[in-house]
């Protein structure tokens, strides 16, 4: 991962969109400001967060939970937007959270072979070690 959370890629995209979702949601009439403004303020914020905790976290597995969580933010994102397409949210703006999806697909895989290789390391490890104890 890169040394600098600025620096991740998935992570500048959420967060413009993120910003997009804010300047949408200012637009919208009163009856829809507080229910699907709502969810698409919290939705989009989630997004960048999850990916923020991915970054910060030790630990293999919780990274991926936290990418797991950032995902499926990114798919109910999605969802509202989709719902607001009367409201002027864009083909572009729910383009940008396929992009993020897919992004976090990638970085997700990419987290999985370091957590292999850590648990391979660790076998081999634990095998050595129990070698040395019966020898």
């Amino acid at each position: 991962m890169p040394a600098s959370i600025e620096q991740l890629r998935v992570y500048k995209l959420a967060r413009a969109a993120e910003d997009q979702v804010y300047d949408l949601v200012k637009s919208f009439p009163a009856e829809s400001f507080y229910g699907l403004g709502n969810d698409l303020r919290r939705s989009s914020a989630a997004v960048a967060h999850h990916i923020m905790e991915t970054h910060r976290l030790f630990s293999y597995r919780l990274r991926l939970d936290a990418l797991s969580l950032a995902r499926r933010e990114a798919e109910a994102t999605q969802k509202h937007l989709e719902a607001a397409r009367e409201l002027g949210a864009t083909d572009e703006l729910i383009s940008d959270y396929t992009t993020i999806i897919k992004q976090s697909w990638g970085l997700t895989k990419w987290l999985r072979v370091k957590l292999d290789e850590k648990q391979e390391k660790a076998e081999v490890a634990a095998k050595e070690e129990l070698a040395q104890a019966i020898a």
